[in-house]
């Protein structure tokens, strides 16, 4: 189970830098609008180059945006193009090119969550949360999640931005009948982090004082 990229682009770099941000994810490379036939891809990355003039740019971003229908598309301009953007053409993020591998990827999981997979799931970039089957996956693997721990996750990452109190979470989680102090959710959240890794441990933040809410 993963997230798949798709690119519109004939520059072999661009194709390169994709790869390397996402080795464990299949990336489909287009070289026409025409050419554009699988819909089994979450995002498509497009080159603004690729349209040649600028004159039809909108008429040709429409005409991907029927091919993929509600699927993303994050545009690669270069600093000659940035003047050239409209804001009512048929794209969901723009990138300028040449870009750092941190910046493209950081873009591409932001419309990743966004968008999500499916009504059972969220994507944060290689972590995969999946609501109907209680599980987590990374890069296609299962982590090895508690009952609460997978809890915890779920109320956070649904409700990103919101910050719980130890409190709320002991009792959302635990219920109002558990007797045990608000350490409880300390000791799983440090869990949870670990088993997320260094990557998406930073996703739970704590909040001094407060409590903890999802970050991304």
């Amino acid at each position: 189970m993963k997230n798949q990229i798709a690119l519109l682009s004939d520059n072999q770099e661009i194709q390169g830098i994709i790869s390397s941000c996402y080795p464990s994810v299949e990336l489909f490379t287009f070289r026409s609008i025409e050419s554009i036939k699988r819909d089994d891809f979450s995002v498509l990355v497009t080159d603004f180059d690729i349209f040649g003039s600028t004159d039809s740019i909108q008429f040709l971003l429409s005409k991907i945006r029927k091919k993929i229908q509600e699927k993303p598309v994050l545009l690669i301009l270069r600093d000659k193009s940035i003047s050239e953007l409209k804001m009512d053409w048929f794209f969901n993020d723009f990138i300028l090119f040449p870009f750092k591998k941190e910046e493209l990827f950081a873009r591409i999981n932001r419309i990743l969550w966004q968008k999500g997979i499916d009504d059972d799931s969220i994507s944060i970039g290689r972590l995969i949360i999946n609501f109907k089957e209680y599980s987590v996956y990374m890069d296609n693997e299962k982590l090895d999640l508690t009952y609460k721990e997978f809890e915890l996750l779920r109320l956070l990452v649904m409700n990103k931005g919101e910050v719980f109190s130890r409190k709320d979470l002991l009792g959302k989680i635990w219920g109002v009948e558990y007797i045990g102090g608000t350490r409880t959710v300390d000791v799983h959240i440090r869990r949870l982090r670990g088993k997320l890794g260094d990557e998406f441990n930073s996703i739970i933040e704590t909040v001094r004082n407060v409590g903890y809410r999802c970050k991304v």
